[in-house]
């Protein structure tokens, strides 16, 4: 059954779950997790000198490793049963990140406006 929270069928994950038990997907998600890093970090050090096509190879392999680590994610939402709560937590931060943003900006702006104001008075 397609569980809404999930990518993927539920029986995938069961499967997962039965042919590699639950501590291997405890550490496959580390794994995954430090693999992703990784591959950010080679793209920081790398992406300003090198070739488009070197470029795109690191992009791609990022995207990589991003689609294991949703997986390892998505495994865990599974096994702990907590899909509509990750979902919750996702979505009040999402909603308290974009205050921060409007917050941000606003500050921005006030501060350009003193500036200015400072810049006309002298």
């Amino acid at each position: 059954m397609k569980n809404k929270y999930l990518e993927e069928d539920e029986s995938v994950y069961q499967n997962f779950l039965d042919s590699f038990g639950e501590d291997l997907q405890y550490t496959l998600t580390f794994e995954e997790m430090g693999e992703l890093s990784q591959a950010l970090c080679k793209y920081i050090r790398k992406h300003n000198n090198c070739t488009p096509e070197a470029r795109e190879e690191l992009i791609n392999h990022i995207a990589e490793e991003i689609a294991d680590v949703k997986l390892c994610l998505e495994e865990l939402q599974y096994m702990f049963n907590i899909g509509e709560k990750v979902k919750e937590i996702k979505d009040y931060k999402v909603a308290r990140g974009k205050v921060r943003v409007k917050e941000k900006t606003q500050s921005k702006s006030e501060e350009k406006h003193k500036n200015n104001k400072r810049k006309t008075e002298n």
